[in-house]
C-alpha cells in the first residue's frame, strides 16, 4: 500500500482572492457561498472561458475551474461542442494560469478512469492530459442533489417520472455539502498535495451504493432493468485515500 507523506503546510491567509469559473452552475452556486463563509474573496467568473485571458487571473491567488458542458448521453449528439468548451475553453485558463503562475484547482469527472466509454468522458481525460504540471484536478463522483435532469432530483421531485431504473448500476453518490468541504480541504492543502504530485484526486464517500436501493429509498416502484451500458459506467466508487490522509471525512451518506 502507498504511504501518503506530507512535508509541508499552507495557511490559509496565502489564499486570499478565488476566481471560479462555472460560477452559475450547480456546483459553482454551492462552492461559492461555502467558501465565501470560510473567508475567501470569491471572485464569479461569468463569460464565455474560450475567451479567458492572463489578465482574468491578475490579482488572484487562484482559480477554481468548474465551467463545462456535463452529462454523458447528451455528449453522443454535441460531440464538437463538448470538445470546444471542455478541452479548448480549458486550454485558455490553463495557459493563463501558467503564465500568470497562478494556482489551479479543476473538475475533471469520475468518467474519466473509464474514457473511452463516451465523448463527455474523453474530453474530461484530455483535460487531465493538458492540465499544468502544478493543478490539481477533483474527479467528483455523483454529486447530490445534483442538477434538474440528474436522477436523484428527479426521483425527488416525481418518482413516478422515472420509468426503470439499471439493477446493475453502484454509484457513489456524494453530497454537495461533501464536495464543498473537499474543495477546501485541497485548497487549503493544495502545495502539499503538489509537492505529492498527486495530480488528480477523487472526491466521495468511498462507498458504492446501488441504485436501485437508493430509488426504493425514494418511494419509486417502476420497471428493474439490466441491461449492459457500454457507454456508461456501471460501477463507480471514490478513492479517498488521499482526501482522508489530510483529515477530511464525507458527512452524508445518501441511504442509512
Amino acid at each position: 500500500m502507498k504511504t501518503y507523506c506530507f512535508y509541508v503546510s499552507l495557511t490559509r491567509e496565502e489564499i486570499i482572492n478565488i476566481l471560479v469559473t462555472g460560477a452559475e452552475g450547480y456546483i459553482g452556486s454551492h462552492l461559492i457561498p461555502y467558501l465565501r463563509d470560510k473567508g475567501y474573496n470569491i471572485l464569479p467568473y461569468t463569460k464565455d472561458i474560450l475567451d479567458f485571458k492572463n489578465i482574468d487571473c491578475l490579482n488572484m491567488d487562484m482559480v477554481i475551474h468548474l465551467a463545462a458542458l456535463t452529462g454523458v448521453r447528451n455528449s453522443f449528439d454535441k460531440q464538437e461542442e463538448y470538445y470546444d468548451t471542455n478541452v479548448n475553453g480549458s486550454r485558455a485558463i490553463f495557459k493563463a494560469c501558467v503564465e500568470t503562475n497562478t494556482k489551479i484547482i479543476y473538475a475533471s469527472s469520475s468518467n474519466a478512469k473509464e474514457w473511452w466509454t463516451n465523448p463527455y468522458a474523453v474530453t474530461k481525460k484530455i483535460m487531465e492530459e493538458i492540465a499544468p504540471s502544478n493543478s490539481v484536478g477533483v474527479r467528483p463522483h455523483t454529486v447530490y442533489p445534483g442538477r434538474p435532469d440528474m436522477l436523484y432530483d428527479q426521483l425527488k421531485r416525481d418518482p413516478k417520472s422515472i420509468t426503470y431504473i439499471n439493477g446493475n448500476h453502484i454509484r457513489d453518490f456524494t453530497h454537495i455539502e461533501d464536495f464543498c468541504s473537499g474543495v477546501f480541504t485541497l485548497l487549503t492543502n493544495y502545495d502539499i498535495i503538489v509537492h505529492n504530485n498527486n495530480k488528480i484526486i477523487d472526491i466521495g464517500t468511498g462507498f458504492g451504493q446501488s441504485v436501485l436501493t437508493m430509488a426504493r429509498s425514494m418511494g419509486w416502484e417502476g420497471e428493474i432493468r439490466n441491461d449492459p451500458t457500454p457507454k456508461e459506467r456501471e460501477f463507480t466508487i471514490a478513492d479517498t485515500t488521499i482526501l482522508k490522509s489530510l483529515g477530511w471525512e464525507p458527512k452524508h451518506r445518501i441511504c442509512s
